[in-house]
């Protein structure tokens, strides 16, 4: 199939393109890599009558300011791949982003497009939010952060605004030693996952000191696992011993069963894909230590 007819517009910078957005409203869309946004266009999942070109604008750059990392909505996925800011603080999500796709599609997939498409599967959502991080969005009326455990509100939904368009995402830097991994399944690698999971240890004298444990395949949107969190809080490295509560917080799920996994299938991978990341992230913290 082919899109509907659209006018297409390439503003030189970051003010002239909100203003696009404000002008055209529900009827405008940002694109950069068009990973997303074309094929939902080609099958008229979405129709647009209007494309903002933001490929020139200056939102590409990943720096540290104090405490916090910033990386630009036009940040390709394999960028993150040789960053050495990303791969000092944020293993889990090098890892993640080595899932993402075939090399075409890190090659051009955007931060921004992916967070803002907000498939319910899609790593990145998933490690945004694992990291605590903020999504910071921009229109003609100013900019406003929006934390990813707000922003993510369902399948292909987020809380974008109409005249909204994501410039970058904030994520803060771990304070002290730590440790993360990411683990997903998908019926072909670069296929779409069926479930995932990411954690982040703090660790210090062989024992936790904070744990972040995120997963997707369990609902419209990804999640914090609260309960795995909270047990796994001043844990063993070498014997966390959470698998009563990783069962019991699976128990609180509903996934939904599709032609690639049942729901109770669904259930027991993303609970053993979260085992599997606490795992290596354990193995991760005591070889560092």
């Amino acid at each position: 199939m082919k899109p509907t007819a659209f006018e297409y517009h390439r503003p030189d910078t970051l003010e002239r393109a909100l203003s696009l957005l404000a002008q055209f409203g529900d009827d405008g869309r940002p694109i950069a890599g068009g990973q997303s946004l074309v094929p939902m266009m080609n099958l008229r999942l979405a129709r647009p009558l209007h494309l903002v070109d933001i490929n020139g604008l200056a939102l590409c750059d990943i720096d540290q300011q104090d405490n916090v990392v910033r990386i630009g909505a036009l940040v390709r996925h394999e960028t993150h791949l040789r960053d050495p800011l990303i791969a000092r603080h944020f293993p889990a999500l090098v890892e993640g982003v080595r899932a993402i796709g075939h090399p075409t599609i890190r090659r051009n997939g955007t931060l921004g497009g992916s967070l803002a498409h907000c498939d319910p599967t899609a790593e990145l959502p998933l490690l945004c939010m694992l990291h605590d991080g903020a999504i910071v969005v921009a229109s003609s009326n100013g900019e406003r952060r929006i934390a990813a455990t707000d922003f993510f509100e369902g399948a292909y939904m987020t809380a974008l605004e109409a005249g909204e368009m994501i410039v970058a995402a904030e994520l803060p830097v771990p304070g002290g030693a730590h440790a993360g991994a990411f683990e997903e399944m998908a019926e072909r690698k670069g296929d779409f996952a069926i479930a995932a999971a990411g954690v982040v240890l703090g660790h210090e004298n062989g024992r936790i000191t904070g744990a972040k444990v995120a997963c997707s395949g369990a609902a419209q949107a990804p999640m914090r696992a609260r309960p795995v969190e909270q047990a796994l809080n001043g844990a063993d490295l070498a014997s966390p011993g959470a698998a009563a509560v990783i069962a019991g917080f699976l128990e609180t799920m509903d996934p939904p069963g599709d032609h690639a996994a049942s729901a109770p299938y669904r259930r027991a991978l993303i609970g053993e894909l979260i085992d599997r990341a606490m795992t290596k992230a354990c193995r991760r913290a005591l070889e560092a230590s």
